[in-house]
């Protein structure tokens, strides 16, 4: 089954894929985890360090909303000697974000 609603028959796609898209997108509804997509998108790679000063975090609050961030592959994670650097998991992350942001900070239009 496609992931595109557009493709699936009636326009519905399959109840899974919904609770897990839901799922997903609930990782992302957090400030601070847009703030950090936002950060690696125009930065690219960054150490926990450099996000946690980037964003004006603790440290324990950082680990707290990478670690979801993680599970749900909206970041990567690699090993660099001592440090740890975080990335988008892929462009698409970015474009959703991008896009969310964009159309919630659109003009005001008559609801209808």
């Amino acid at each position: 089954m496609s992931p595109e609603c557009a493709d699936e028959p009636e326009g519905t796609p399959a109840p899974e894929l919904l609770e897990r898209t839901a799922q997903w997108l609930a990782v992302l509804a957090h400030p601070v985890r847009l703030a950090v997509l936002c950060a690696l998108d125009a930065s690219g790679p960054l150490t926990a360090g450099a996000l946690q000063e980037q964003l004006g975090i603790e440290a324990s609050a950082l680990s707290h909303h990478l670690r979801p961030m993680r599970r749900a592959r909206l970041v990567r994670v690699r090993p660099e000697g001592r440090h740890r650097i975080y990335a988008l998991d892929d462009h698409h992350v970015a474009h959703i974000v991008r896009d969310a942001m964009r159309h919630v900070s659109e003009d005001d239009r008559p609801v209808g």
